[in-house]
């Protein structure tokens, strides 16, 4: 069976995924992904989440929140999950009637959190002060609100036991405001165009380091499998562009794959560059970089790779891989994409896609930021110009997303095992 996924991180205060929304929607049948009511549309996320592709799968674990329509709300479909797992968001069209507030008090006394959906207050509202007292967190679209409503908001819900999430977060200022003003939790984009700040190298779990020193140092290294080792990770990436761009390698031809760079380099110098990286690290400190951040970083890379066969482009599919890693290298360094790629001797198809220009690797990546923001339409014209089966391109989400998934849980089963 094919699913369609979409999700979205929620963050807390220390820029840690604590949940993900569950947005994705629609059917093999239906990859426009219209014609779908709510309802529908509701038990599709919940089947295909829970039981089709599983929940550790789709979440790591986490708690997901999941839009709930009024008719669902007071169907048996909640009790069918675990409360642990289950965040029911009551959407802001739903009636204040008794029988809600009745249906969310007994959803609270089963262990469900009760989450409000684009939340407006209105002091003369029927139940609100009822439902106020159910709920664990209210979720503020802050694009449909000054600071000074926000504030406004914030003082009139003051009294309530209430944790406040803030949808639609596009900035890293933005971010940094709503926690002075006491938010919790965070949804949005804020990562995707990230503000200038300190420049800082990043460091590396050695596990990377030895895995790719090991590879080197086989009788006969296969140029594909240390390609490999380099490309599951982001920095090892950049590092090595950035060694090719020293003065000794100035006039090397532009690269467009891992695999040409350590041709182009020999196994020797990669050898001594990966042994001078251990070196470097062995006593560094973790960086900072929040988890989703590299895990989106990796599922955009496996993702854009995948989408290289879809179109028949296979040959490229190293620079489809190499374009999806680099795309969150403003992140790592704290610095603009210009001044990220400038220094890298990148082929040009790539930097200019990574820099916003229009070309087959820019529109595979807008393809994986669309799916990432669950914007249907984006989707359903791209698959089209792409002339690519929704279905096939959903399947090959998921597979990213597993792929990245389990490769974040070896780091983190050696470095626990390491410690």
């Amino acid at each position: 069976m094919e699913v369609y996924v979409a999700r979205q991180p929620i963050f807390n205060n220390q820029c840690e995924v604590m949940a993900y929304e569950l947005l994705y929607r629609g059917s093999k049948l239906d990859q426009g992904f219209t014609g779908i009511d709510g309802d529908q549309a509701t038990a599709e996320v919940m089947l295909n989440s829970f039981y089709h592709m599983g929940f550790s799968k789709i979440a790591d674990q986490k708690k997901c929140f999941v839009n709930f329509t009024e008719n669902l709300l007071k169907s048996e479909l909640p009790f069918c999950f675990p409360h642990n797992q289950l965040v029911i968001e009551v959407l802001e069209n739903i009636p204040l009637t008794a029988e809600v507030v009745d249906r969310c008090s007994i959803l609270k006394a089963k262990g469900y959190q009760i989450a409000l959906y684009d939340f407006v207050y209105h002091q003369n509202q029927p139940y609100i002060n009822e439902l106020l007292n159910l709920a664990d967190i209210v979720k503020v679209d802050i694009r449909q609100y000054s600071i000074q409503e926000i504030k406004a908001l914030k003082d009139q819900i003051s009294t309530y036991r209430l944790e406040l999430l803030a949808e639609k977060v596009e900035t890293y200022e933005e971010y940094l405001e709503l926690k002075t003003l006491g938010f919790a939790y965070y949804q949005g984009f804020f990562f995707s165009k990230p503000v200038i700040m300190t420049s800082y190298d990043t460091s590396l779990p050695a596990f990377q380091h030895i895995e790719l020193i090991k590879e080197l140092s086989q009788p006969e290294p296969v140029v594909s499998a240390v390609a490999e080792k380099i490309e599951k990770d982001v920095s090892l990436s950049y590092k090595l562009l950035k060694l090719i761009n020293s003065l000794a390698y100035r006039r090397i031809e532009p690269i467009k794959s891992i695999a040409q760079a350590i041709m182009l380099l020999g196994f020797d110098e990669v050898k001594k560059w990966a042994y001078v990286l251990m070196l470097k690290e062995m006593g560094a400190k973790t960086d900072s970089i929040p988890y989703e951040v590299m895990k989106v970083c990796y599922i955009r890379a496996k993702l854009c790779e995948r989408i290289s066969y879809l179109i028949g482009k296979e040959k490229e599919a190293s620079s489809f891989f190499l374009t999806g890693m680099l795309s969150c290298i403003p992140v790592f360094l704290q610095r603009p994409m210009e001044e990220c790629v400038v220094e890298l001797p990148l082929h040009r198809d790539i930097k200019e896609a990574l820099m916003g220009f229009s070309n087959e690797y820019k529109e595979a990546l807008d393809l994986c930021t669309s799916i990432e923001k669950a914007e249907w339409g984006e989707i359903r014209d791209r698959c089209l110009t792409f002339d690519m089966p929704q279905g096939a391109l959903f399947g090959e989400y998921r597979y990213a997303i597993e792929w990245a998934q389990d490769l974040l849980r070896l780091f983190d089963n050696y470095s626990r095992t390491n410690a």
